[in-house]
C-alpha cells in the first residue's frame, strides 16, 4: 500500500485557469459603455442652449419672501454697480452704454437667483416683473453689441425698460431705492 501513495495520481487537481484578459476586456466594455450615456445625458440635459428663466430655482415662499430677497439683490447690485445708484438719467447718457448694460444685467441675474412664490397668483405678479427685467437686459444688451452708436430714443426705451423693471419690484414690495 505503501508504494501507491508514493506514486503521483495521473489526475493532478489545478486550479481553473484565469481570464484576466477576457475580464478586463467585460469591465473595459462596460466602462466605456457607462462613459458614453453619461456624456450622452449630460449632453442632452445640460447642454440646450436653455434661457436664465429655465435654470432659476424653484417656487418656495411667498411673495413677501420674494420681496426680500429681491431687496437684498437690489442693495447688493447698486454696492457693486455703483452706475445703478446714481439714478435714472445716467442711463440716458451713450457713455455710460456699458457700464449701464453691466448693471442691467447683474440686477436680472440677481432678480432670478431669488426663488419665486409659491402660491400661483404671487407667482404669476412676481414673474411678470421678471420678464420685464429680461426685456430690460436684452435690450441693454442689444445697444452693446450693435456696432452703430445708439440713438437716444433707444437709449430711452432701454431706459425705461429699466425703471419699468425696477417699479414693477417696488409695487411688490421690494425696496429697491438704491436703483432709482
Amino acid at each position: 500500500m505503501k508504494l501507491l501513495e508514493d506514486v503521483p495520481s495521473a489526475v493532478a487537481h489545478r486550479p481553473p485557469p484565469r481570464r484576466t484578459k477576457l475580464t478586463l476586456a467585460v469591465a473595459a466594455a462596460f466602462m466605456l459603455v457607462a462613459a458614453v450615456a453619461g456624456v450622452v445625458l449630460v449632453a442632452s440635459s445640460g447642454g440646450s442652449s436653455d434661457s436664465a428663466a429655465d435654470q432659476d430655482p424653484r417656487p418656495s415662499g411667498t411673495l413677501a419672501d420674494w420681496a426680500a430677497g429681491v431687496t437684498d439683490a437690489c442693495t447688493t447690485v447698486a454696492a457693486e454697480q455703483p452706475i445703478m445708484a446714481q439714478g435714472p438719467e445716467v442711463r440716458l447718457d451713450a457713455a455710460n452704454l456699458g457700464a449701464v448694460q453691466a448693471g442691467t444685467a447683474a440686477l436680472v441675474a440677481s432678480v432670478h437667483d431669488v426663488p419665486l412664490p409659491a402660491d400661483e397668483a404671487e407667482q404669476a405678479q412676481a414673474g411678470a416683473v421678471v420678464a420685464v427685467g429680461d426685456q430690460a437686459g436684452q435690450a441693454w444688451t442689444a445697444l452693446t453689441d450693435g456696432s452703430a452708436e445708439p440713438t437716444p430714443e433707444q437709449l430711452a426705451q432701454a431706459a425705461e425698460l429699466t425703471a419699468g423693471f425696477v417699479s414693477g419690484m417696488t409695487q411688490l414690495g421690494v425696496n429697491c431705492a438704491p436703483i432709482g
